[in-house]
């Protein structure tokens, strides 16, 4: 004869199982990671009422749509695609890499929650922030320290160069470039992102976001233009990851032929330069 277990007797009920404690997953840089959700949200709440967050109604919804899917541990929802079609109402064929809708708002959002916690927010016990870089939102304490990632001042995060104009290989000019720099310099370089901005510079939030990145302290943007007989002239700039400042700019004219090897060779004469001089960066003077 079959026999069965006491909980299988017909007619018995099974003990019910064990609810597990609700927790929540905080991403990896969130923080004091032992904030209780319920103090993230009402200080979400706190600032989405506020006449102090000069922020737009889009933009109200973007902080409070990434807040709320960290706070559910929901961090594929965090993307500039989510956030665009499920945000901003982007159609579901939305291209972050053509359209920088998202970016533009962040920076924004960012400068709005700025001026929040310089006004009724500075008496907020919990803060939240969008770090530079992504859209993951950080959370902390009142008056925790919040310290600057670490960048390499050996590194070199190259932006979308625009050469198109100029005579001198447009489309192969970053190419060039990046690989000269590689060759000649002792840099750890990076190629930032592919479309390049309307004149080929850099403003100082895409700076500092691509800074953080990478992992780079030195980001390099510019221009090229023809200027008759056969020659180029490349304005270039180098700006500060860590904070966005424009460090360096400067005219460099060459043939076209040879405008990325004059243009490396000036770059890297001023890399070192403001490496070994800039506060808190380490000498890499050859």
């Amino acid at each position: 004869m079959l026999q069965l277990a006491p909980t299988d007797t017909p007619g018995a009920r099974r003990p019910r199982a064990k609810r597990k404690k609700r927790t929540v997953k905080l991403p990896v840089n969130s923080g004091d990671a032992g904030i209780p959700p319920d103090e993230i949200a009402a200080a979400l709440e706190s600032m989405l009422a506020s006449t102090d967050f000069p922020a737009t109604e889009r933009n109200r919804r973007f902080l409070a749509h990434v807040v709320r899917c960290a706070l559910g541990g929901r961090f594929e929802q965090i993307g500039g695609y989510q956030i665009a079609t499920e945000v901003f109402g982007r159609p579901a064929d939305f291209d972050p890499g053509t359209d920088p809708i998202v970016r533009i708002e962040a920076a924004k959002l960012r400068r709005d929650i700025e001026t929040y916690y310089l006004k009724s927010g500075a008496r907020s016990a919990v803060r939240i922030s969008l770090p530079r870089g992504g859209y993951v939102p950080l959370f902390h304490r009142a008056g925790a320290k919040q310290e600057d990632p670490f960048l390499d001042p050996r590194a070199i995060t190259v932006h979308a160069l625009d050469g198109c104009h100029s005579g001198a290989d447009g489309s192969g000019l970053r190419t060039r470039v990046i690989d000269r720099l590689v060759r000649d310099g002792g840099a750890a370089v990076f190629a930032g992102p592919d479309s390049p901005s309307l004149d080929g510079f850099l403003d100082s939030d895409t700076a500092r976001d691509l800074g953080r990145r990478n992992g780079a302290r030195f980001i390099l943007s510019g221009t090229a233009q023809p200027s008759g007989g056969g020659r180029a002239v490349f304005t270039a700039r180098l700006h500060d990851g860590q904070t966005g400042r424009l460090l360096w700019s400067e005219d460099i004219a060459a043939p076209a032929h040879v405008l990325p090897e004059a243009l490396v060779a000036r770059v890297l004469a001023a890399w070192r330069e403001l490496a070994a001089t800039l506060d808190g960066v380490v000498d890499v003077s050859a």
